[in-house]
């Protein structure tokens, strides 16, 4: 391996290839498809053309028309104002043409310096760890092909077949070093730097298919297949612990209005600023939730019961049945804090009762159905409707039934299929209750968690968005219904909100561990809490500083000078005694060292006037000396820098060599 050559063109294109990769994976599905196609090939290009001597693949004039082309068709398939998009395409675009033409150290300057805008451009999509981790990486490739590329375009100049594996290995570790001593001075100025209260910017995640996730709007019959997704929406430590997930509902919209067909939220009540405290219970029963909102597009916070404390960073608004929105939605993690409780029992006021009793226009068909289990109380109605529900007959599934390709309506799901997902459940339960005259408003949010013990916090996934009932029963109020039934047809499991398990994975705990401390001591490093970060760096420094002040008088001895003299010397005589020790351990090792003897044979040329000690340039120097006079000095000078043993004896009779020069020298002028 020590006498490995490397080929010089081959591992400046292999280091911007690897760079392209990361960039890649950082930005993900904005990645367009044709974007990185093209960036695959023309990188395949590129190594082989590297490796076989072919660079630059076309003409100058043929990549100028490549690239505009290029450019021009990831305007048209962006379209105007999809900036993201268009950016991530426009630097995998360039990257591409920069891979069939790069040969020199400027090149891999503009691909690093194009790696890091769309490293920039993934940093406006995404916040997680995985982003710095890539980052790492690319930062070091380019440092290290930043140090690679003049060398390698050096020994080009010289038509030096290729280098050294141990030249290549020194820069290996030399820039993994220097990362390491960059990542905590850039900790330091990332504390100490101000910190703006707000995002200098905002922007929405890039749109996807249709997945579950939470939805301020109910419309299942538009939906004729629902794909799980596994994403966090938002992670929470909750006090006192839940008794199991089965518990957690996470409250994000009511739904009031039935249009038939979807459900919207359309309140009857106002909207107020403040937290409503007035109508929950007794608050030392209550639930402290501390919620970190993974980023979306949406302006719905969530939290479990009815708040009645919150500690929200930015504006919002809260209405009188506990739903809580941003006055703008956030683009960035967001942490706030809610405490909740049950709603005390209240008189339901005439405006809520009639929006809780509006039905669209219904088929005589549901109307019986909703007959048949009428009469008696309205808990004994409650109950027989669930029975009904949870009965066999009823399926729980994501896929539209047998017949339906184009997705089924609500009262083909009540009247005959009994098969849909909990969308369809909760709104079939709302109708049916309404009809019988018992108030109901549909809940769409989140159901369930995984517990993470590491981090003693709750993962909610948008795979566990989930919608249910709230019914208004005399003395009660407000009574959570959730029609949806345990099993799962054909996933073996629980419905949509709970078929994760109840405690994260031993495998990922240590992985999610880390992005929830990413979030709360990167992302979520507020101005507040630098603040207090360094107020109680401040009091510990402080501290420190006290102590190390404190001098106790201890009582002097006799003769205490002649003590204090006496162990100056002793110091002394040790620190000399070490560092001769160092110097001849120094010398020592010198004397079997090559370099060494070769560095010494050039600093004595140096003592004659040479200026140019360049491998191979000494011919120069040589011409001025008299012919006569200066074989015996070249030979040995040659055989102690280029020789394969260079020795101390070499170096001896080199200076002899050069002493009896220097003095025909001075007798000849």
């Amino acid at each position: 391996m020590p006498g490995l050559r490397l080929p010089t063109r081959s591992v400046g294109s292999l280091l911007a290839a690897l760079m392209g990769v990361f960039m890649l994976l950082a930005l993900g599905s904005e990645a367009a498809l044709w974007a990185t196609v093209v960036w695959v090939v023309a990188t395949g290009l590129g190594l082989y053309g590297a490796w076989h001597g072919r660079l630059p693949w076309f003409s100058a004039a043929q990549r100028l028309m490549l690239v505009l082309f290029l450019l021009v068709l990831a305007l048209l398939l962006t379209g105007w104002g999809n900036w993201l998009a268009m950016a991530s395409q426009v630097v995998l675009v360039l990257l591409a043409i920069k891979a069939l033409e790069m040969r020199s150290q400027r090149d891999f300057y503009q691909v690093a310096a194009l790696v890091l805008l769309g490293m920039g451009v993934a940093a406006w999509l995404r916040v997680d760890i995985l982003l710095g981790i890539f980052l790492l990486a690319t930062l070091y490739l380019s440092l290290l092909g930043l140090l690679w590329q003049p060398l390698a375009d050096a020994a080009v100049a010289r038509t030096t077949e290729g280098l050294r594996w141990r030249d290549f290995r020194y820069m290996l570790a030399f820039s993994l070093v220097f990362l390491l001593v960059l990542l905590p001075v850039t900790a330091i100025f990332f504390l100490m730097l101000p910190r703006t209260p707000t995002p200098l910017w905002v922007w929405a995640p890039p749109q996807g298919a249709a997945h579950s996730g939470f939805s301020a709007v109910l419309s299942p019959d538009s939906i004729t297949r629902l794909a799980l997704d596994s994403a966090t929406a938002f992670r929470a430590q909750i006090i006192p612990q839940p008794a199991g997930p089965e518990h957690l509902y996470w409250v994000g919209a009511i739904l009031w209005r039935d249009e038939g067909r979807t459900w919207i939220p359309d309140s009857p009540v106002a909207r107020v600023r403040d937290a409503v405290s007035a109508r929950v219970g007794i608050e030392s029963t209550g639930i402290r939730q501390e919620i970190v909102l993974s980023p979306d597009n949406s302006d719905y916070l969530f939290a479990l019961a009815t708040p009645y404390r919150l500690n929200i960073p930015v504006s919002y608004r809260q209405q009188t049945d506990g739903v809580l929105r941003l006055n703008k939605a956030s683009g960035l993690p967001m942490r706030y804090i809610a405490w909740s409780a049950p709603a005390a029992p209240r008189v339901l006021s005439a405006a809520e009762r009639t929006a809780a009793l509006q039905v669209p226009d219904t088929s005589p068909q549901l109307r019986a159905l909703a007959a048949h289990f009428a009469g008696g109380s309205d808990a004994v109605v409650v109950r027989r409707l669930l029975h009904w529900f949870h009965g066999s007959s009823f399926r729980y599934s994501l896929q539209a039934p047998a017949g339906y390709p184009h997705g089924q309506s609500m009262a083909d799901f009540l009247l005959h299929t009994h098969t849909g997902f909990c969308e369809y459940y909760a709104g079939g339960l709302a109708l049916l209750l309404r009809l019988d005259g018992i108030p109901a408003r549909v809940v769409t949010g989140y159901h369930g968690g995984e517990y993470n013990p590491a981090g003693n916090y709750w993962i909610v996934r948008q795979s566990m968005a989930h919608a249910w009932v709230q019914a208004w029963l005399p003395g009660q109020g407000w009574v959570r219904l959730d029609a949806t039934p345990a099993t799962v047809s054909g996933q073996g499991g629980s419905h949509a909100g709970m078929s994760a398990p109840a405690v994260v994975p031993a495998a990922s705990q240590l992985w999610d561990w880390m992005q929830w401390q990413w979030l709360n001591m990167v992302i979520d490093l507020t101005p507040a809490k630098q603040r207090a970060l360094w107020a109680s760096a401040g009091t510990q420094i402080m501290q420190i500083a006290q102590l190390s002040a404190y001098r106790p008088h201890w009582p002097k001895a006799p003769g205490w000078h002649r003590h204090a003299t006496l162990t100056y010397w002793l110091v002394g005589v040790i620190s000399a005694s070490l560092l001769m020790a160092w110097i001849l351990w120094r010398r020592y090792r010198a004397g079997k060292d090559v370099g060494y003897w070769r560095q010494r044979a050039v600093r004595a040329l140096r003592t004659l006037g040479l200026k140019d000690d360049r491998p191979g340039l000494e011919s120069l120097f040589w011409q001025r000396l008299p012919e006569d006079q200066r074989e015996s000095v070249r030979e040995i000078y040659l055989g102690q820098r280029y020789g394969p043993t260079p020795d101390a004896d070499g170096d001896r009779r080199l200076s002899v060599a050069l002493a009896t020069l220097r003095q025909s020298l001075r007798e000849t002028f």
